[in-house]
């Protein structure tokens, strides 16, 4: 499972992966232990977490390196995950060192305990790690487009006769190995 298939939905509590699309909506399956399944009609406002970022002072961050560093610091040993009960000084103290540079007047205390609390329950469900599909593809077709070499241009004449006796000539073609 990633990122791509894990999804909130407003009105909805906890997490659900997509098990399905149909032509009334997306088929889910809550990620607690009760498994439930449901079908979110189209006009429900679904956030897939893949596509989550946070805003930081430079530009964003993608979720699942956020969750890629809470990860990291979790496992140096020293790192507690976030209350409930936590003030609101408390919850952007304990955001500094995942996210140093995060905008503090647009990310909300509330945007940090969601985060917090996705993580909790993807943890041991997803390997935080793991580079998306997306980019192993367009790494590697990179990788193919530099590889194919372009041979110059060749003029190949063809000589071909109208109706009025006027002949065409010059067709160009590129020939790619």
């Amino acid at each position: 499972m990633d990122l791509k298939d894990v999804v909130s939905v407003a009105g909805k509590p906890g997490l659900h992966k997509i098990i399905g699309k149909g032509a009334s909506g997306l088929v889910l399956e809550c990620l607690d232990e009760t498994a439930k399944r449901t079908i979110t009609p189209v006009t429900q406002k679904v956030i897939i977490l893949e596509d989550v970022s946070i805003y930081t002072v430079d530009g964003d961050v993608k979720l699942s390196v956020v969750f890629a560093k809470i990860e990291e610091l979790e496992k140096a040993g020293d790192f507690s995950l976030l209350t409930k009960d936590a003030s609101g000084d408390a919850i952007k103290k304990w955001f500094e060192p995942i996210v140093s540079n995060f905008d503090k007047e647009r990310v909300y205390n509330s945007d940090i305990q969601k985060v917090s609390s996705w993580y909790n329950a993807l943890k041991g469900k997803i390997d935080f790690n793991a580079k998306p599909e997306t980019e192993e593809a367009e790494s590697t077709e990179k990788v193919a487009t530099k590889s194919k070499s372009i041979k110059p241009v060749k003029k190949v004449e063809a000589k071909a006769k109208t109706s009025k006796g006027v002949t065409k000539t010059s067709i160009t073609s590129r020939k790619m190995s």
